[in-house]
């Protein structure tokens, strides 16, 4: 017995390496730095509760709130219901259904610089398709990324979001549809159901702890954008604050004017946000997610 448990430790002291050396030690460690300035070249200098002091009248980490919550109230729902549409519909009989499940997964393979530079070319403002498809009906044009509200290019970004991640929610909520039985689709038949009540009646409740994986999941990506917005803005250290996420805000304090120490006050404070607001989707789950 005891040569099996040394056996047991040495097999599993690589992965317990990586934890304390990777995840661990840096999680502490930044926790730590929240309560120093560090420019990552001299020794931390010990400033206690300044960063957070800092962090309450900050405008520009508070903005980055602001259009993470519009991001994610544009991005989660819409990215649910198409996925969960599109899941629904290719678990029909219908003709070239692999093919369709991979035109719809293929933007979540499609790199972001790729993506990113088709969508930036789709909304410029003077000959973007976006707007040539609105000329068609006499609408201006419309400055998706440079417009002087600062909703607008959130929200536009949040929409190629959407285009982008749809494709990894289909395939969870899709995997979920077809663990239906056939019988219940039979029987719900019989009783002359329509789609729509085979849809709202059988498929969701089954469905909906897949749905509120995806919107959990959703909901945390959402506060951590980071890439979506480096590509769609270009770069960071020339973007208005009024226009980033708490993600960039962090990566130009930390790297870009090297104070690390304030970072980790805006990583740890993003941190206990996304908790929070995961906590609160939790206290619903029970009033509509269906585990029998």
């Amino acid at each position: 017995m005891q040569k099996q448990n040394r056996w047991g430790y040495i097999l599993t002291l690589p992965f317990t390496i990586h934890f304390i050396v990777f995840f661990a030690f840096p999680f502490i460690f930044s926790f730590y730095l929240t309560f120093t300035k560090w420019d990552m070249f001299n020794p931390p200098d010990w400033i206690g509760m300044g960063n957070w002091t800092k962090l309450l009248t900050d405008k520009p980490f508070w903005y980055g709130i602001r259009n993470a919550a519009l991001f994610a109230a544009v991005f989660v729902p819409l990215q649910t219901i198409f996925a969960l549409i599109l899941a629904f519909f290719l678990n029909q009989a219908i003709r070239a259904k692999s093919f369709y499940r991979v035109i719809y997964f293929l933007p979540v393979v499609t790199p972001w610089l790729a993506g990113g530079t088709m969508w930036k070319w789709m909304m410029n403002k003077t000959y973007g398709l976006a707007n040539y498809m609105l000329s068609l009906f006499d609408i201006p044009p419309v400055d998706w990324l440079d417009s002087k509200y600062w909703w607008v290019p959130i929200t536009s970004v949040a929409l190629v979001n959407v285009w982008k991640g749809v494709g990894s929610s289909m395939i969870i909520l899709l995997a979920g549809i077809q663990s239906v039985s056939k019988e219940l689709y039979e029987a719900a038949a019989l009783d002359g159901a329509t789609r729509w009540t085979l849809f709202w009646k059988i498929v969701f409740p089954i469905v909906s702890p897949m749905i509120f994986l995806v919107l959990i999941l959703s909901t945390i990506s959402s506060f951590q954008a980071f890439d979506v917005f480096l590509v769609m803005f270009s770069s960071p250290d020339i973007v208005s604050d009024q226009k980033l996420t708490p993600n960039i805000l962090i990566y130009k304090d930390a790297f870009l004017t090297s104070k690390m120490g304030y970072a980790s006050a805006m990583s740890w404070a993003l941190f206990v946000l996304i908790i929070s607001v995961t906590l609160v989707q939790k206290w619903f789950e029970k009033r509509w997610v269906h585990y029998e």
